[in-house]
C-alpha cells in the first residue's frame, strides 16, 4: 500500500490543514523578518498617521473581542475591573498586530520593490529562511495544540 493511500481519509485533511497553516505562518515571520531588515536599512515608509489608523481600529476590534468574550464567560454583571481588562489586553494586541502588520508591509515591499532576494543572499537564502520559519511555526503549532483541544 502507497503513502498516499495511507494518509487518505480523515487523516488527510488533518496533514493538509497543518501543512497549510505551518507554511502561511512561515511567510508571516519571514516578511516580518523582512520588515525589520528594511526598518534597519531604509526607515519606516508608512507615515505615522496610517500607523495610528491602523493601530485605532486593531484596538477597537481586540477590546470588543475581549468585552464580548468575558461577557460570555461570566453570565453576571460586567464590573469596571473586567472592562479596563479589556482594554488593556484589547492595547496591548493592537500594539502587537499594528507592528506586525506594518512589519509584514514593509517586508513585502523589500522583496517586490528594492529586490530583497540580492539582500538577503539569493533565492537560495530565501528558501532556506522559508525551510526554518516552517520548522519552527510547526512548533509552535504543536505547542498550542494541546490548549486548544481542551
Amino acid at each position: 500500500m502507497s503513502i498516499k493511500a495511507k494518509i487518505k481519509g480523515p487523516e488527510y485533511k488533518r496533514y493538509q490543514k497543518t501543512l497549510i497553516l505551518s507554511t502561511a505562518l512561515a511567510f508571516l515571520m519571514l516578511y516580518i523578518a523582512f520588515g525589520l531588515i528594511f526598518f534597519s536599512k531604509e526607515g519606516n515608509p508608512i507615515p505615522g498617521p496610517y500607523i495610528l489608523l491602523i493601530l485605532a481600529i486593531n484596538f477597537i476590534i481586540f477590546v470588543v473581542f475581549y468585552e464580548s468574550r468575558g461577557k460570555e464567560k461570566s453570565k453576571e454583571k460586567n464590573n469596571e475591573k473586567d472592562n479596563f481588562k479589556s482594554l488593556i489586553k484589547g492595547l496591548f494586541l493592537a500594539i502587537c498586530a499594528t507592528f506586525a502588520l506594518v512589519a509584514i508591509i514593509c517586508g513585502v515591499k523589500l522583496m517586490i520593490y528594492y529586490d530583497g532576494f540580492e539582500l538577503i543572499g539569493g533565492f537560495g537564502s530565501f528558501i532556506s529562511a522559508l525551510a526554518i520559519c516552517m520548522i519552527v511555526s510547526m512548533v509552535f503549532l504543536s505547542l498550542l495544540r494541546p490548549l486548544s483541544e481542551q
